[in-house]
């Protein structure tokens, strides 16, 4: 059985972990407000690009978001904030089924899919590297 481990920063106020949860809220509106945007067409290359960076930066600010306010391993937060930027782009693709001019599609949400893993992975591995170039230096 595969059981997650969550140590809350202590030292953190409530208010200050809300506050590290500002910008993935703010970059959840304004992907919010795209997608109410009704239908005009395009390239479906153009979609794709903007599925890969809406949901890549999604991802990335959960799992600053994450790491910052929680004491999750990094796979564990790497994994929550995957999941999160998915939920997400499964609930815009219902929002869009709601918009005139859009459709649903479930190719969108393979790339969002997709974009959140790169993006969370790209970052946890920027993370350990980080680390393990503070510990040599510390070593030194």
């Amino acid at each position: 059985m595969l059981t997650l481990s969550v140590k809350y920063n202590v030292g953190m106020s409530f208010a200050a972990k809300l506050w590290r949860w500002i910008p993935a809220l703010g970059w959840m509106g304004i992907i919010f407000y795209l997608s109410s945007q009704t239908g005009a067409g395009g390239p479906e290359w153009q979609a794709v690009v903007a599925h890969i960076v809406e949901y890549g930066v999604l991802s990335t600010l959960f799992l600053i978001a994450i790491r910052q306010t929680t004491g999750m391993a990094d796979a564990a937060a790497a994994g929550l904030a995957i999941g999160l930027a998915t939920l997400y782009g499964i609930s815009d693709e219902f929002h869009q089924s709601m918009v005139p001019g859009r459709l649903p599609d479930s190719f969108d949400v393979m790339v969002d899919l997709l974009a959140a893993g790169g993006a969370a992975g790209l970052i946890t591995l920027f993370y350990r590297v980080r680390a393990n170039a503070n510990e040599e230096v510390v070593d030194s």
